[in-house]
């Protein structure tokens, strides 16, 4: 609600919604699937699974908020998420606003190769307050550098430099 009446409001300071910035515009064409391929040979479909299940144990602050179904025999781990983002206006005087925007996880481990798919849905875990059904285009770079982060740990985990493998090396 706070949101829309802070467009509301720009949009009737300004006379005309075109000149409200394009990144607090809704996002529109903007990709929401993100695949992330790992290759790591000489590992098992069993140890590339273990190593993703432990990263988004530790990665999460509670992994059962994030699985929804896992299956070691087939090297599945299929899951829900919730990525924050932060609705800044564009008026330095308007605080920011913490949002966040539901997305699917889904990791499938292979011999020597695994996949991660991320994808961004519509809806939002918020209250009132940040009610966008999907991030404008501002927050939408945050959940993609997010996406991406998790990637890069993921990769790291997968190789054996995650933070149990650091762990594990005394």
């Amino acid at each position: 609600m706070r949101i829309a009446i802070t467009l509301a409001c720009l949009m009737g300071l300004t006379g005309c919604a075109a000149m409200i910035p394009p990144d607090l515009m809704p996002i529109t064409e903007e990709k929401r699937e993100f695949t992330y391929d790992y290759a790591v040979p000489g590992k098992s479909q069993e140890e590339l699974y273990r190593s993703a299940r432990n990263y988004l144990a530790t990665a999460y602050r509670d992994s059962r908020a994030v699985t929804r179904v896992d299956d070691e025999s087939q090297g599945t781990i299929i899951g829900k998420g919730i990525a924050p983002w932060n609705f800044s206006p564009p008026s330095a005087m308007m605080p920011a606003s913490p949002c966040s925007s539901f997305y699917d996880v889904i990791f499938i481990a292979k011999e020597g190769r695994a996949r991660l798919q991320l994808t961004l849905k519509e809806g939002s875990p918020n209250s009132p307050a940040c009610n966008w059904p999907l991030p404008p285009k501002r927050g939408y770079t945050q959940i993609v550098n997010q996406f991406n982060d998790m990637s890069a740990g993921l990769e790291k985990a997968l190789n054996g430099q995650g933070a149990v493998d650091k762990l594990r090396n005394f």
